[in-house]
């Protein structure tokens, strides 16, 4: 059974009735809009890999927290509150994060009490903490197009070499300048950005004494727990 099979059955079998159970959300597993569902096959992979090391702890309602994190994550999008039944829609970011997770924990090392989706600022959606579990290692982000990742990381390497740049309008720009400053604040020595199909670029992230920042591409071992 190939693994997107497997996703499928899980949407079916406890994703769905986990978000419907909360009856204000006037939901019904019919609502599901079907197309929304455009998961990779390794997507799904790794999504399962999480869900199976048991990974995304179920907190009621249909959302999880997973290992330090403090922010609840849900699957889906609810439709129009007008309608009667809601329908709903499939997030494919969280989705995707869930496996980057996991793919940090079963593949390179690190402990489940070290790891979180979405930083304290609300900047990324994957931290990685360091042995001293409070500073940043890694900052991921996911985007649900390759595209977009390319798109972000042209502008973080703008606003990272100009310091002084001012604050954008609201945007994909804010967005990118945002993440910037949490970096700034956070040091993070790696910026990971993760889009579909394991879609990614890990990064290495340099930080100058002038408030500069310059980012170099990086091999994926640089994604590994670090050895005492």
């Amino acid at each position: 059974m190939s693994a997107r099979t497997q996703f499928d059955h899980l949407l079916a079998n406890c994703l769905f009735p986990d978000f419907c159970s909360d009856p204000s959300r006037r939901a019904e597993a019919s609502g599901f809009v079907a197309k929304s569902n455009c998961v990779t096959e390794i997507d799904a992979k790794d999504f399962l890999r999480a869900w199976n090391a048991g990974l995304p702890v179920h907190q009621g309602r249909g959302q999880y927290l997973v290992g330090a994190g403090r922010v609840r994550e849900q699957f889906f999008w609810s439709g129009a509150k007008s309608a009667e039944n809601r329908s709903f829609t499939l997030w494919l970011e969280p989705v995707i994060s869930m496996g980057a997770i996991a793919r940090l924990h079963l593949d390179h090392g690190w402990p489940v009490s070290h790891l979180a989706a979405q930083s304290n600022d609300w900047a990324f959606d994957i931290v990685a903490l360091a042995s001293d579990g409070v500073s940043q290692a890694i900052a991921g982000e996911v985007k649900k197009t390759c595209a977009e990742v390319d798109d972000l990381l042209e502008r973080m390497v703008e606003f990272g070499a100009n310091p002084l740049a001012p604050e954008p309008a609201p945007g994909k720009f804010r967005n990118a300048y945002k993440k910037v400053e949490s970096l700034r604040n956070g040091r993070a020595a790696i910026l990971w950005l993760i889009g579909p199909a394991r879609y990614e670029k890990v990064i290495e992230v340099d930080y100058g004494d002038d408030g500069s920042m310059r980012f170099v591409y990086a091999h994926a071992r640089k994604l590994a727990y670090p050895e005492e």
